[in-house]
């Protein structure tokens, strides 16, 4: 900052001019300064004493009872050592304020000096101006040996071909100035400095800065197109399973609901259940509500729910023949069918309950019914048509007379016109496919991922930390390396991460929980891209052993607990 010193200050002593201007720096950069320790370097040396004089005029009181607020260390230095201050006095013309602004200290200039005669294109511009040439002399100036581009009324410092100052003055205008995004740091940039390939450049440092990756949200479209399971060949083949949250206890104790939907028909039972629910609770519900009326399905589509990833629930698989086919962690859209019956149900259920919500679970029979009774849209008839192999009667059937003549089961009739039903609804979801996978590419992008690429890995898929705000967190984690890629899922590419060993999640995610991770070696010397460490502590990569440390035996009461060093 600069400030014109008023005409009655110009008649006072040089030591309460130079007070007044540390008054004036001090109120000024007050936000920055106050409740800090700072040091305050100066080039008149009584002013080290500002605080012991013992008389004071009453401008001096005022302002030093403004200074006695901050905690520094006034230093002294030599007026000749003080170039940076003193350019903005003894400026002999605009390249004093230019130099001054970006901190260009003597070995800086020298350096770029000599990056010019190393710059065949800044070499011949300034021999150019040395010779006098005119239309050089319009656009460019020679001042102090630094050369100047002079555009838009603007003028310009022209930075060499060395990469060391052009990651200086990138850093400047990216890393100092809060890490904005290309544009904001090439309008900052172009506003100082110019050379050839200045756009290409900033866009490339801004795009490969490992902090901005990590903590800024990406706008483009998500990757991993759609990619749905094959239908089914008939009713009970497959079918997929949930437990959904009704964040609610009921009446009987129920929190969860255990949701079971058939893949082809889209036939639905639903089952409430409480909150501690164990492995063998489920295993005997699947028994008695499904596999006793439909037998035992070829495959099962869920979540990676405790109760699905356990032990006993793959032994069960296994012992009934049920191939499990797991979606990757925090990614509902590969459990797509289980996902659009939960949303049903809870609409449905806001009709039926009472205010209080403690009755939800007396009226999944009646949900259950309207759902399976409804004709579904992706193929064309109600659930219980296609599993039932006939409609239930409804009130309103009571009504109106029949209409239509039924074939009774096991004859020809009955049997063709079900295959008939079969294919056609075989047609209508082949459809409803098509359209659904048109529509939900149209806002993904393709992935194209391979073995050994580093990527990062959204935060939000990883487990958050006690005290530590979610919003704040950073956007993303890694970078890690892609160890293999995972053809068979159920919603496309995933991906195993080769995670640290002390982060225990599951190593499998799908291509929309990742985002690509840009690298270059064209600025090998700028400025470190490492996040902040907390205050006195480390971060780490991974923990490789862990040993209990001795501890004192207690004389009396309880032994201490051992420590443990890593």
């Amino acid at each position: 900052m600069s400030k014109k010193m008023p005409s009655q200050k110009l008649d006072k002593s040089t030591y309460e001019k130079e007070l007044y201007a540390i008054y004036k720096a001090l109120t000024h950069w007050r936000h920055y300064l106050l409740g800090r320790f700072f040091y305050v370097r100066m080039d008149h040396q009584t002013l080290k004493w500002m605080r012991t004089q013992p008389v004071l005029s009453d401008a001096l009181k005022r302002w030093i009872e403004v200074i006695e607020q901050y905690d520094f260390e006034p230093q002294y230095i030599k007026g000749e050592y003080n170039k940076v201050a003193d350019a903005l006095l003894r400026r002999p013309n605009f390249s004093g304020v230019l130099i001054t602004e970006f901190g260009l200290v003597d070995d800086v200039t020298h350096s770029m000096v000599e990056a010019y005669h190393e710059d065949r294109f800044m070499s011949e511009i300034i021999r150019r101006l040395e010779a006098k040439d005119k239309a050089t002399s319009a656009k460019f100036e020679l001042v102090n040996g630094l050369l100047f581009l002079e555009k838009a009324g603007n003028k310009r410092l022209c930075v060499p071909d060395r990469e060391s100052l052009h990651s200086l003055f990138l850093g400047e205008c990216h890393d100092a100035t809060r890490h904005f995004g290309f544009k904001k740091t090439t309008t900052n940039l172009l506003q100082r400095f110019w050379w050839p390939t200045i756009m290409r450049d900033a866009k490339l440092y801004v795009e490969t800065y490992q902090v901005c990756q990590r903590d800024k949200p990406r706008t483009q479209a998500p990757l991993g197109l759609l990619k749905p399971l094959p239908i089914p060949e008939r009713p009970g083949e497959s079918f997929s399973m949930d437990f959904m949250d009704t964040v609610i206890t009921s009446k009987s104790g129920m929190r969860h609901i255990f949701v079971i939907v058939d893949r082809f028909s889209k036939y639905a039972r639903l089952v409430a259940m409480p909150e501690t629910t164990k492995t063998e609770y489920v295993i005997k519900l699947f028994k008695e509500i499904w596999v006793r009326d439909f037998g035992l399905p070829k495959s099962i589509i869920s979540d990676r729910d405790v109760r699905f990833t356990s032990e006993l629930w793959k032994a069960a698989a296994a012992e009934q023949g049920t191939q499990l086919q797991m979606t990757s962690g925090n990614h509902p859209e590969a459990n797509g069918q289980a996902d659009q019956l939960n949303r049903a149900v809870q609409h449905l259920v806001r009709h039926y309950i009472k205010p209080n919500q403690v009755d939800w679970d007396e009226k999944l029979a009646l949900i259950a019914s309207l759902y399976n009774n409804v004709v579904h849209s992706a193929t064309g008839v109600s659930p219980n048509i296609l599993l039932l192999t006939f409609r239930p009667r409804l009130p309103l059937d009571f009504l109106l007379p029949e209409n239509r003549s039924a074939a009774a089961p096991g004859t020809l009739e009955f049997a063709y016109r079900y295959e008939q039903l079969m294919q056609q609804t075989v047609e209508q979801m082949h459809k409803a496919q098509a359209a659904m996978i048109e529509s939900e590419n149209k806002h993904h992008c393709p992935s194209t991922f391979q073995v050994g690429e580093r990527v990062w890995v959204k935060s939000l898929e990883l487990g958050q930390e006690y005290g530590i705000s979610r919003k704040l967190m950073p956007q993303y984690f890694g970078p890690w390396e892609i160890l293999d890629v995972v053809g068979n899922e159920p919603d496309g590419a995933s991906y195993v991460i080769r995670i640290p060993a002390h982060l225990r999640t599951y190593v499998v995610f799908h291509a929309s929980k990742l985002a690509p991770f840009k690298e270059t070696d064209q600025f090998p010397s700028r400025r470190s891209m490492l996040p902040p460490t907390m205050d006195g502590e480390v971060d780490i990569d991974d923990i490789v052993d862990h040993r209990e440390m001795p501890v004192p035996r207690p004389g009396r009461g309880r032994p201490l607990k051992p420590k443990l060093q890593y």
